[in-house]
């Protein structure tokens, strides 16, 4: 029984010790490549709402963990090495659009740090690309440091400054949605409290380009399209007058299918009673 076992047991290493194995799971890393570049547009282009942040981050940095472990046991194949000198391109994007969510950077981070280490490349070219990596890593840190101070918003992005939703009256017929969602929405961003005048910039987002996935909704950010800025804390008066309609203090704000304003009229001939009369 013991010589049957020992036989099995050299049968697996013989099998995992394979080029042709190590060869074949190589491919894996391409799958993690991709995995970390959907990742990444994700923190580029969409903000997260967690419905059970703890159970989203065990799960994620799972599957880092499994990935980990692939591409180190493949760490000399061509494959898992030109991924692992690309992995550090995605992890950087996510730091830059997605600073100070650590949970969502750290687990990518360390992988691209262990498997760049690990990897069969020479050592001259490891410290070639970790400086190279570095410096781009600290440069986007001190430009995050820099836009935090001057309170510059990021393009698409606006991590900078609270995110909320405001207070939008409705007066249209919500059965005009059959059931649905409205598609559009309303989002605020409110100046950091250190800003001597803060403001309150007004964006409107398509909500049908949202990602639903388990225990977290992606709402779309990219392609937003700002209906106004108001100073923080004054009165206002935001209505959804039509689905594709915003009253925004004063303005009548129409929008296309795409999200985009056709209209932001101002003159006479739109006042707050007849377009309501209208909706």
């Amino acid at each position: 029984m013991e010589r049957t076992d020992t036989t099995a047991l050299n049968k697996i290493q013989k099998f995992f010790s394979s080029k042709r194995t190590k060869l074949g799971f190589s491919f894996i890393s391409l799958g993690y490549l991709w995995f970390l570049s959907w990742v990444a547009w994700l923190t580029f282009a969409y903000h997260f709402v967690y419905n059970n942040a703890a159970v989203v981050f065990l799960m994620y940095t799972f599957i880092n963990v499994m990935f980990t472990i692939v591409m180190v046991y493949t760490r000399r194949q061509i494959i898992t090495k030109i991924v692992t000198l690309a992995l550090h391109l995605c992890v950087l994007v996510m730091l830059i659009y997605g600073f100070g969510n650590w949970f969502l950077i750290l687990p990518p981070f360390l992988t691209a740090a262990v498997v760049f280490f690990a990897s069969g490349v020479s050592e001259s070219l490891k410290v070639v690309l970790g400086t190279i990596y570095l410096l781009l890593f600290v440069l986007a840190f001190l430009a995050y440091v820099t836009l935090q101070n001057l309170t510059i918003q990021i393009p698409f992005k606006m991590e900078l400054n609270l995110r909320e939703q405001p207070q939008v009256e409705i007066d249209y017929d919500e059965g005009l949605l059959d059931g649905g969602q409205p598609p559009f929405r309303l989002i605020a961003y409110v100046d950091p409290e250190t800003k001597v005048t803060r403001t309150e910039s007004f964006y409107i987002e398509r909500t049908d380009l949202d990602k639903t996935m388990w225990n977290l909704k992606c709402e779309r950010v990219f392609g937003g399209v700002k209906a106004g800025a108001l100073k923080h804390g004054s009165e206002y008066v935001l209505k959804w007058v039509a689905p594709d309609k915003l009253w925004f203090d004063g303005r009548l704000i129409e929008i296309d299918e795409d999200g985009q304003i056709i209209t932001g009229d101002n003159d006479d001939d739109f006042h707050e009673t007849e377009i309501l009369d209208e909706a």
